[in-house]
C-alpha cells in the first residue's frame, strides 16, 4: 500500500504543478481583457520549419524520458 500511496502523491503533485504552470503561462500570454499579447507576426508563423522544430523538441523530450526511465530501472536492480 505504501508504493501506491507514494505514486498517488506524485501524481497529485505533478497534476498540481502542471495546472499551475498552465495557468501562469496563460495569464502571462494574455492581457486582463483576454486579448493575446503576442504580436501579429508571431501568431502567423505556422510553417514547415515550425512543425519541424516542434517535432525535434518532442523527440528530445521523449528521449530524455526514456533515459531517465532506464536509469530508474538500473537503480531498482542495483538495490535489489
Amino acid at each position: 500500500m505504501g508504493k501506491l500511496a507514494g505514486k498517488l502523491l506524485w501524481m497529485i503533485a505533478g497534476t498540481a504543478a502542471s495546472k499551475m504552470a498552465r495557468n501562469y503561462t496563460r495569464s502571462a500570454l494574455h492581457t486582463r481583457g483576454g486579448a493575446p499579447r503576442l504580436p501579429r507576426k508571431a501568431k502567423r508563423q505556422s510553417g514547415v520549419g515550425m512543425m519541424l522544430g516542434w517535432a525535434i523538441a518532442t523527440g528530445a523530450i521523449m528521449a530524455l524520458a526514456d533515459v531517465l526511465k532506464e536509469q530508474g530501472k538500473d537503480t531498482v536492480h542495483a538495490r535489489g
